[in-house]
């Protein structure tokens, strides 16, 4: 059963383990006014529903366990919180510095790599990644009834002229810790109505942080 639990957290961590919070400096800031932005919109990032049966069969079970997440996403309409939380960082920035929408606001793409997302962004002063790292909820591995929920977020700030990283960070949100963790069909029950809420708090949640530690608004 460890290994599922164990992928599962890798999956979420992965994007922490290479990124580290790089906040905007002031003296870049301060010229932004009438600057245009863009955004990233990427494929969504796997719903990984992770339970201790499916868990028993490693790669395969980790197989079953994004299916599993899929139909889930389907059946019950989850939103991708990504799109929300990059527009909802996208008004932050309009309100604070200035910028204004790029012609070409909105950036199709699937890559990391910067300057390749900097050329995608052609006709834009500054770039927007915002990219999810994936979803989950997860068993406890004492107690195989109960379930905790995570998500995780990355965002990097592009300078679209010089084809350079201007800022980046990492948002990771749980409940790991709460004191009465939901089952699994408490999780999925009215249209899977708590899952979304939670998943909700924690977009919103990410998104003060990333204000914070990308934006470098307080």
């Amino acid at each position: 059963m460890k290994y599922g639990l164990f992928l599962g957290l890798i999956v979420l961590a992965a994007g922490c383990v290479s990124t580290r919070n790089v906040t905007v400096s002031n003296e870049r800031t301060k010229n932004w006014q009438g600057k245009t932005i863009a955004v990233t919109t990427r494929p969504r990032a796997d719903f990984v529903a992770m339970t201790a049966g499916k868990a028993a069969f490693a790669v395969v079970g980790a197989v079953a366990m994004i299916e599993a997440g899929k139909t889930i996403v389907k059946e019950n309409e989850v939103d991708d919180p990504a799109p929300v939380l990059a527009q909802s960082l996208i008004k932050v920035a309009e309100t604070h510095y200035g910028v204004m929408p790029a012609m070409n606001a909105s950036v199709p793409i699937d890559t990391t790599d910067v300057p390749k997302l900097a050329h995608a962004a052609s006709g834009a002063d500054l770039l927007l990644d915002v990219q999810s790292m994936g979803n989950q909820f997860r068993y406890f591995p004492t107690d195989w009834s109960h379930y905790a929920v995570d998500s995780s977020f990355k965002v990097r700030l592009i300078d679209v002229h010089a084809g350079s990283l201007l800022a980046e960070g990492f948002c990771r949100q749980t409940t790991q810790k709460d004191p009465s963790p939901p089952t699994k069909s408490e999780l999925l029950a009215d249209k899977a109505a708590r899952l979304k809420s939670i998943l909700a708090t924690q977009r919103d949640a990410c998104l003060q942080e990333l204000t914070r530690d990308v934006l470098g608004i307080t």
